[in-house]
């Protein structure tokens, strides 16, 4: 997912249009998509200029070091009781497996 762009620039942007500008030469000037002016503009009418999504991610449910120590002293467990064992599902294991690059 892309960055939200900072309250400064929405503002620069929003005072640019409010100059008679329109919303072609806006994007072009400020390099941006057109529609993300208008949604600019919508939320600047509703009040809620700023970003409103809270990028930041959740840490990961499994360990992976714990899960290789897991795997190496029960080989014989399928993916879902491994994810039974971890509380998450056996697609879950999956990838975080993947992840650890040796198995």
């Amino acid at each position: 997912m892309a960055k939200a762009c900072s309250l400064d620039l929405r503002e620069r942007v929003m005072e640019y249009l409010e100059k008679g500008r329109t919303q072609a030469e806006t994007a072009e000037v400020f390099h941006l998509d057109r529609k993300t002016i208008y949604r600019w503009i919508k939320r600047k009418e509703k009040g809620m200029l700023a970003a409103s999504k809270n990028n930041i991610r959740k840490p990961k449910k499994i360990d992976l070091e714990k899960l290789r120590l897991y795997i190496i002293n029960n080989p014989d467990k399928t993916l879902g009781q491994i994810g039974r064992e971890f509380g998450v599902s056996g697609i879950a294991i999956l990838y975080r497996i993947s992840q650890l690059g040796t198995y």
